[in-house]
């Protein structure tokens, strides 16, 4: 990379509007979690719990940046799940690096080994932008650490990869300099925040031209176990679902069953999420939403000639309230499934 298209990257989180967003909330989350703990006692143990889960949400949120970039896709919006951690679990492993190198530099710092600390820093420095470049190929921690696929990524960049910890050093320089000539502290820790922005982004940019995201000697995420597949089914289902009492909670009842029904579209087993969803919607307090939810249950599987689902749907709605009833396109079809399978109390109640 040029030396101008380094700037252009590193300025690119100040002319773009989700990034500059993104750096005003987590800088000002930072610098409020930071003034808590200052407090004293009362406040300090809010305050951590505040500093750990912005640190942690803005890491995930950076690795996230850089894979977009580096994909040369546009910029992700900072979501729930950023500060949940209810997915992408791996996205956290920078802070745990983060965390370690500097609990390490800290105990050879007092050790009496100030310089080891020093380098130790220095050290991870320069490697951490090739550990997150891995981590966002891989999606793998382990992979992050290999050096066999670190030395493969930094190959790949080649000499365009000194510009990371060059441009970064020199951001953070010259934030502490201003810090040090007299900006105010909410300003000093909005501006470091957007030096990571600028770090993470210029790294994508980096991988991006290199074309090191298709590399194919770095090892791609393995496929994952059933297991793992059907747990970020649920969480996704669930997510969905939090989504839509959202909605039909504050009123919004088509709303919320429109995002449930774009969910279960997008599905490749539809009949598995239908059934989990209506499952999911009666343990509700309130059963109205999951009776009517039900209608669209039993078309679906009586469209799908799934007709033991359906008659199951139909009589669990009928024991919840004797006075559930299929839409009007599909009554003909249920009275003639409850006759054919001999279902005389599912005959009955539809016939009132």
């Amino acid at each position: 990379m040029k030396p101008g298209e380094v700037l252009h990257e590193l300025a690119f989180p100040l002319t773009n509007q989700v990034l500059l967003i993104s750096i005003g909330t987590f800088g000002g989350a930072l610098w409020l979690s930071l003034v808590l703990i200052e407090l004293g006692p009362f406040f300090l143990i809010l305050g951590l719990l505040g500093l750990m889960l912005v640190s942690g949400a803005l890491f995930r949120y950076g690795v996230k940046v850089l894979e977009r970039r580096a994909q040369g896709l546009g910029t992700p919006v900072a979501d729930i799940d950023t500060v949940t951690f209810l997915s992408d679990v791996w996205t956290f492993f920078p802070m745990v690096q983060t965390v370690a190198a500097l609990w390490v530099a800290d105990y050879l710092n007092d050790s009496g080994n100030p310089s080891a600390g020093v380098a130790i820093l220095v050290v991870f420095a320069l490697v951490l932008p090739a550990s997150l470049a891995v981590l966002a190929i891989t999606h793998s921690p382990l992979q992050s650490v290999n050096p066999r696929a670190l030395y493969v990524l930094v190959r790949r960049c080649g000499s365009s990869y000194l510009w990371i910890p060059l441009g970064a050093a020199t951001l953070f320089t010259v934030i502490a300099g201003v810090g040090l000539a007299g900006l105010p502290f909410p300003g000093v820790v909005v501006l470091q925040t957007y030096a990571v922005f600028a770090a993470v982004n210029l790294t994508g940019a980096v991988m991006h031209a290199s074309g090191v995201i298709g590399e194919v000697s770095i090892d791609v995420p393995l496929e994952k176990s059933e297991a793992e597949a059907a747990d970020e089914i649920a969480d996704a289902r669930h997510r969905a679902l939090d989504h839509a009492y959202g909605f039909i909670s504050r009123g919004n009842r088509d709303g919320g069953f429109n995002h449930i029904r774009d969910h279960i579209a997008a599905e490749e087993d539809a009949s598995a999420a239908v059934a989990w969803f209506f499952n999911e919607m009666m343990r509700w307090e309130k059963k109205d939403a999951a009776l009517f939810f039900g209608q669209d249950c039993f078309a679906h599987f009586l469209h799908h000639d799934n007709d033991a689902m359906a008659l199951k749907i139909a009589l669990r709605c009928i024991h919840e309230d004797p006075s559930w009833r299929p839409r009007s396109e599909d009554r003909g079809h249920a009275i003639e499934l409850a006759g054919k399978y001999g279902r005389d109390d599912l005959l009955t109640a539809l016939r009132r």
